[in-house]
């Protein structure tokens, strides 16, 4: 990884190349230096020893206004291509070894609040360790419930801790063969792809946290979602509300806050669980039985005891859902030495996968 002072080179000679491609009116920066006193944006310019983000900052300024008169003002700059790959490629880069990532998430549906949860993740090559707490409100005469789990991959063993059959709460190691010791976790690092030049990223304020000074960017154009394996809730089709990045002055982002939203339908498949452990999938008509047999087949991959059938009496009606994830996640530990050992008198378990 770069250090700081060649880092602040190499933003300086991109800032020359940029600031030379515009060719502004030679009074530009002079005024830019006038102005070096006061706050625009909370965000102090300065032409020599630029920081990184304020060096990004003022290539976009020039960019997207050509020297005219309204680089008096950063609120209408956009963030150029340059400036957002570079943070991309800077935040892969830290995280590229080792990391911590803690998600929090909501989950609704039509207004209804379905899930709450928090992923913390702790990550050092192929090794992972990841804690998962959930919480379901009460709902059809149902109390809220809580569940918690941690799972883990040391040297490629899957390793789970949770509640076994008997109530108590261990660690087991997967004995399966053939599934979950090729699994990986789900990789948080992917949501930089909604990082894109295309979200049109505009810097809205500043915040102090800690020793950290970091930067408020917010996406003013909904960008294409990416393939996400690190956030809960999101299914194919989903679309990206709102989207809020905070990144500090070597371009790292620190944190993304987003709000994606779902439109899909639920045909009219009804579950009913048997005391023996059998499950029948029941519909209303011949409609929809391939659907359910389908999804059969899928089931016995965990419960052999699963068939799908016609039920005339029950109700043919087609659910419409809208829904909203809201997320907040903080990249943290970049490129600290983590240790996720196996754990000790794990119980073996042949997991179906």
């Amino acid at each position: 990884m770069l250090t700081d002072e060649q880092l602040a080179d190499q933003l300086r000679a991109q800032l020359r190349r940029e600031i030379a491609a515009v060719e502004p009116p030679a009074d530009l920066l002079a005024r830019l230096r006038g102005r070096q006193s006061r706050r625009s944006l909370g965000l102090q310019v300065s032409i020599v020893g630029v920081p990184a983000i304020a060096a990004a900052v003022l290539a976009a300024v020039l960019v997207a206004t050509s020297g005219s008169s309204a680089a008096r003002s950063t609120k209408s700059a956009v963030l150029t291509a340059v400036t957002v790959h570079r943070m991309v490629n800077a935040s892969r880069l830290a995280l590229a070894h080792s990391g911590r990532v803690k998600i929090a998430y909501r989950e609704r549906s039509n207004g209804a609040l379905q899930e709450t949860g928090i992923y913390d993740i702790t990550f050092a090559g192929k090794n992972w360790n990841a804690i998962i707490s959930q919480i379901f409100p009460a709902e059809n005469g149902q109390s809220a419930s809580t569940q918690t789990a941690i799972n883990r991959i040391v040297n490629g063993q899957f390793y789970l801790h949770s509640e076994g059959k008997d109530g108590r709460v261990k660690w087991f190691r997967d004995t399966n063969p053939t599934g979950h010791p090729r699994m990986t976790m789900p990789d948080p690092r992917t949501l930089f792809g909604l990082l894109k030049p295309s979200a049109k990223f505009k810097i809205v304020g500043h915040r102090e946290t800690g020793d950290l000074r970091l930067t408020e960017l917010r996406g003013t154009r909904a960008p294409r979602l990416p393939a996400l394996s690190g956030l809960p809730g999101v299914a194919p089709g989903a679309q990206v509300a709102y989207l809020t990045v905070w990144v500090d002055r070597h371009n790292v982002v620190r944190q993304i806050t987003l709000r994606v939203t779902q439109h899909h339908t639920a045909d009219p498949i009804y579950f009913k669980r048997f005391a023996n452990g059998r499950i029948e999938l029941l519909v209303p008509s011949k409609a929809y039985l391939k659907e359910a047999r389908a999804m059969a087949r899928k089931m016995r991959k965990h419960d052999k005891q699963v068939i799908a059938r016609v039920d005339p009496s029950l109700t043919g009606t087609v659910h419409h859902f809208f829904d909203v994830t809201s997320a907040s996640v903080t990249f943290s530990d970049f490129g600290k030495r983590m240790v996720i050992a196996a754990p000790r008198h794990a119980v073996p378990l042949y997991m179906r996968g």
